[in-house]
């Protein structure tokens, strides 16, 4: 026993003295009665120490020993090797090499049956598409591997697999599948105790809910992830968790001061690790707050601050810094300065675009060296099968029709990758086509909402301050001159327009909150009929006045599951536009009949009704249908619009019926649990 470690230590050390010297050769001098396995067993060894520190010693030593495996005909080691030098390639970038030798490696595991190999392989491989942008490829190799973890019941593996397909899912932008296997790879993680998987696994689903713009639930993972950070010391990353949370306090405008506090931590981090690149981006995000905080000349020193940290050839990070500065100037008045630095942003913009074209081509370049790998280790194939044949059988017609058919196979494989590669081409035409144009009935929509708005603020605005103004300059001016009864005429005319000015207002902020996306959706259970109670109780007066009977009928207790602003809102406008086109004498009727699931309330008048024509564009924003009163009050249009987006945001539907002449009826349904418990 002492003998056998003895000769053990004999071998670290020669080994040892070996790798510290520049001729591989000295490293493979053993003494004469070491076995050839024991050779192997030592070189493997030492050589996976090497993979990362010095790849040409790894590949010599490693091919060094894959030929003595031939010779000995030793098919674990040889497949090892040949993943040993995979492994090198992958990590100084050479990836076609990499995928060539995984794959030779793969065939050998698989000729062997040795299942947990092919697992990590196919992980490797997986990996390796990733990063040449292959995620079609990537996807399936790490798929088969974590069917080969699963049946090997290696869950700890499961959990590498799933985060490396939750990085293919985020490439692609199906940020949802992303979220799904962060959290498969968390919850494994979380059970076994591993947490900087698991901190990495949270940042991870918080990337994916930032891109999917559910800034709340991207908060609660980012903070989850730095606790974690924190906990296990770990500085580097700790920061990005900080710059990350502080990057969703910015674009939802949220809290200022809390981005602001973020970013300077991070940056103070990023700084005493040295990491330029990552702080010169969190200075981005810094010089952004003080804009928004309106500290200009901070926001510049801040961007020009990243800009001096920024690598020559980060093109994209000096593009953001001028853009800010360009806007950052445009807010100060400083108008050259900021055309000066809007120039210098388009020329980086020039640049990142011929640096997409030159990785285009690079990339077509890599794809061509891994196809011609792949067509190597393929021909390779065929010619061992060969030879083990001609020494098994030595038939030589035989030998013919082996190759003669791989030959085929190939080339139906060939001709197969291509066809897949061309409708992998054509599917992502069409998304960007569809794409495209979802954008374009986007800047429509957009386009007239804002034709609306400046309608609304060009005269429906003003027409009702002009009444005010008319009135109150002469009672002001000659108040005298005026008797009681044409003094109160003018106060009641000046409370009317006030009342229009108002109700004018509130459907516009709604609406303005609704746009910008800062309205909050706030769902709880409340009764309906108190709604209605406040709503009649503000509109009665408005109702008395033209003598207009309002009635209700609907049980005195019913549940709704909504947002009572939004249910407030919407009857306020249904209630008020009934009344406005109700002749004297009429009735609004509120009727409200529930059912299982959901509830359905009815606003009907003896109005003037609603040419059909119209009747299905007043929920639309670019309609200009817009109706004057049957007291001539001024109306906008955009109440019913406003109802139509808060009762589909409550998950109903809302609807109109009407005969001209005779009146209207207005339905809209709510939910009246919540259909997600």
């Amino acid at each position: 026993m002492f003998k056998k470690n003895g000769l053990h230590i004999i071998f670290l050390f020669i080994i040892h003295l070996a790798f510290c010297q520049d001729d591989v050769d000295s490293l493979l001098s053993f003494p004469t009665d070491v076995s050839d396995e024991e050779k192997l067993a030592h070189m493997l060894d030492f050589s996976q120490h090497y993979v990362r520190e010095d790849s040409a010693k790894c590949l010599k030593v490693a091919n060094k020993a894959i030929a003595i495996s031939e010779s000995i005909d030793a098919p674990l080691f040889e497949s090892q090797f040949l993943y040993l030098k995979g492994e090198c390639c992958y990590y100084h970038n050479n990836y076609p090499e990499a995928v060539g030798n995984y794959s030779a490696a793969l065939e050998i595991f698989r000729q062997i049956n040795d299942v947990q190999n092919m697992a990590e392989t196919l992980n490797s491989i997986g990996l390796v598409y990733y990063y040449l942008g292959e995620y079609n490829q990537a996807a399936e190799n790490l798929y088969q591997a974590l069917d080969l973890f699963s049946k090997q019941n290696l869950i700890e593996d499961k959990a590498r697999v799933y985060s490396n397909l939750a990085m293919v899912f985020t490439r692609t932008g199906d940020f949802k599948e992303s979220i799904r296997h962060y959290e498969l790879a968390a919850e494994i993680n979380a059970g076994g105790g591993k947490k900087t998987s698991l901190a990495v696994n949270y940042n991870g689903v918080g990337v994916g809910y930032y891109n999917l713009e559910q800034y709340d639930s991207s908060k609660v993972y980012y903070n989850k992830a730095l606790f974690l950070f924190r906990e296990l010391k770990n500085k580097k990353r700790e920061a990005i968790a900080l710059n990350n949370i502080a990057n969703i306090y910015l674009n939802t405008k949220d809290s200022m001061e809390l981005a602001l506090d973020f970013y300077k931590r991070a940056v103070d981090v990023f700084g005493e690790l040295g990491d330029n690149r990552s702080e010169a981006f969190a200075l981005e995000g810094l010089g952004g707050v003080y804009r928004e905080l309106g500290q200009y000349g901070s926001a510049i020193n801040t961007f020009y601050k990243s800009l001096q940290l920024a690598d020559d050839y980060e093109y994209y990070l000096k593009q953001l810094n001028y853009l800010d500065l360009a806007l950052t100037y445009e807010k100060q008045g400083r108008i050259d300065e900021a055309y000066h630095a809007f120039k210098i942003y388009d020329r980086y913009q020039d640049t990142l675009r011929q640096e997409e074209r030159h990785n285009q081509v690079a990339e077509l370049e890599k794809q061509y060296e891994t196809q011609q790998k792949e067509a190597e280790i393929e021909r390779l194939s065929v010619s061992r099968e060969i030879d083990q044949l001609q020494i098994e059988r030595d038939k030589e017609l035989r030998a013919f029709g082996i190759i003669l058919i791989l030959v085929l196979v190939a080339a139906i494989f060939f001709v197969s990758v291509a066809y897949l590669n061309k409708r992998r081409i054509n599917d992502l035409l069409s998304l960007k086509n569809l794409k495209i144009e979802e954008q374009r009935k986007e800047l429509e929509l957009l386009n007239a909402s804002k034709n609306k708005f400046f309608s609304i603020i060009a005269h429906d605005l003003k027409n009702p301050f002009h009444t005010v103004m008319g009135y109150s300059y002469l009672i002001h001016k000659q108040y005298d001159r005026f008797s009681d009864i044409e003094r109160k005429q003018y106060a009641s005319d000046i409370y009317k327009s006030s009342n229009s000015i108002f109700r004018l207002l509130q459907n516009l902020l709604d609406w303005s909150r609704s746009q910008t996306g800062r309205l909050e959706y706030t769902p709880r259970e409340f009764n309906f009929c108190d709604i209605y109670e406040s709503i009649e109780r503000l509109l009665l007066p408005a109702a008395a006045d033209k003598n207009i009977q309002l009635i209700a009928e609907m049980p005195e207790q019913v549940t709704v599951y909504s947002d009572p602003m939004m249910v407030e809102t919407v009857m306020r406008n249904l209630l008020n536009n009934a009344i406005k086109f109700t002749n004297e004498k009429g009735q609004v009727k509120t009727v409200l009949k529930s059912e299982k699931e959901t509830v359905t309330v009815c606003v009907e008048d003896t109005g003037v009704g609603i040419n059909p024509d119209d009747l299905n564009k007043l929920f639309q924003i670019d309609s200009k249908v817009k109706r004057k009163g049957t007291n001539e009050e001024d109306g906008t249009g955009l109440g019913l619009v406003i109802c139509n987006e808060f009762v589909r945001k409550n998950g109903g539907h809302i609807w109109g019926e009407s005969v001209l002449g005779q009146g209207s009826r207005f339905y809209f349904t709510l939910p009246r649990t919540n259909g997600h418990s």
